[in-house]
């Protein structure tokens, strides 16, 4: 069974602020124990993401990794932890440290008997515009987090049903997060097909209970907990060797009992595709759409839009190229008096990269990135980032 994900949230700066740690992930293919370091250093011309005025900086940065991977027999585990800092020469309080991880046990009891259970992690710095203050934006740390835990029993050959509680939190130190951080667990049930090559699709319904954790004064003085309801269909299509295509829909419902301005439905979904075109290229592309609390007393919600394309090709033995463009949008809906004349945020990202094996368990990377955001609120920001980045691992 494949692990599962409820979601993805998406800040404005999410995949902005990740892309240095892009350069520092190693994919789980060998068996056992390993270690990774990195350090590095980049130039930000705008490290206070300010539209006017921007203010340079010196950005270092260092992180240790473990990854494991084993099979026993039916049971199969991973771990994947990573330890990052941050530190700014002109600028100390803006540094930050970030813990990801991502386990994960796909257990069997029998092969018609099996699941998963996992836990990711997923923190980041994140900018955030100010809906008072024009042309302010913010800069914090977020903290998403999902867990699962989930079982199916095979019947009728493919078919299995499904039954299983899961969890997502995010959490952010600026208060007025976008989602208003919140908090849900579900309960839920389904049935899925599982073919031969791979290629599966699953029905899951889902009924959880959830709260929201952002500290705006306005919001927290509501009595905000809600029932969450969905109804997902998410599907892999394996088309071959070299092609995978996953995706997923699901109509999302929220009630909240005693602040009924707070309601939202909707559709979310997403479409992601991994081609390894040849032995030396590849491509990976997605689009995502989700639907979230708006975070605001006077109700409303915010439907994100993202797309992402990056190709990547392997030139010679040691040395490859990477390129990244990835938009985000965002838009406020039925804010009310909030904002009566409508919210759109939009982020926009191009980074080019290329990485260098200078040794059989060291590699170097440079990379260079402009990030350009436009909000309807204020002034958003430019700004440009060149870096270099070595990696040893063990």
């Amino acid at each position: 069974m494949k692990k599962l994900i409820h979601k993805t949230t998406l800040t404005l700066a999410t995949l902005i602020m990740l892309a240095p740690a892009a350069f520092a992930q190693e994919s789980l293919q060998e068996e056992g124990l390993h270690f990774g370091a990195r350090a590095g250093v980049e130039h930000d011309s705008n490290v206070l993401r300010t539209s006017t005025n921007e203010v340079s900086g010196t950005v270092l940065t260092a992180g240790v990794g473990l990854r494991y991977q084993k099979q026993f027999s039916l049971q199969k585990i991973h771990a994947d932890v990573d330890f990052d800092t941050y530190r700014y020469n002109s600028h100390s309080d803006l540094n930050y440290n970030t813990l990801n991880y991502d386990l994960g046990w796909d257990w069997s009891i029998t092969p018609q008997f099996h699941g998963t259970l996992s836990a990711d992690r997923r923190q980041f710095r994140e900018v955030t515009t100010d809906p008072v203050a024009p042309f302010a934006n913010h800069i914090g740390r977020r903290t998403e987090r999902n867990e699962l835990a989930e079982g199916g029993f095979g019947f009728a050959g493919p078919w299995r049903v499904l039954a299983g509680v899961s969890h997502y939190k995010s959490e952010s130190t600026e208060p007025g997060s976008w989602d208003a951080s919140p908090d849900i667990t579900w309960g839920q049930v389904g049935v899925g097909y599982e073919a031969a090559t791979g290629s599966n699709v699953n029905f899951r319904y889902k009924r959880g209970h959830g709260d929201y954790n952002d500290p705006l004064t306005a919001f927290t003085a509501l009595n905000s907990d809600f029932r969450d309801t969905e109804e997902e269909v998410t599907a892999r299509w394996v088309l071959t060797g070299k092609t995978t295509v996953d995706g997923r829909i699901a109509h999302v419902q929220r009630r909240h009992s005693s602040s009924p301005t707070l309601d939202f439905s909707g559709m979310a979904g997403s479409l992601n595709a991994n081609w390894d075109i040849t032995s030396k290229t590849a491509l990976r592309a997605g689009y995502q759409h989700d639907i979230s609390a708006s975070g605001l007393p006077t109700g409303g919600h915010v439907e994100s839009d993202r797309f992402f394309v990056s190709p990547v090709w392997h030139a010679t033995f040691k040395t490859s190229f990477n390129l990244r463009v990835d938009h985000t949008s965002r838009e406020w809906k039925d804010a009310g008096a909030a904002f009566p004349g409508g919210r759109t945020d939009k982020v926009d990202s191009l980074q080019a990269g290329v990485d260098w094996n200078a040794l059989r368990t060291v590699t170097v990377g440079g990379y260079v990135r402009h990030e350009k955001m436009s909000s309807s609120l204020n002034g958003g920001y430019t700004a440009n980032v060149f870096g270099v980045l070595a990696r040893a691992n063990f």
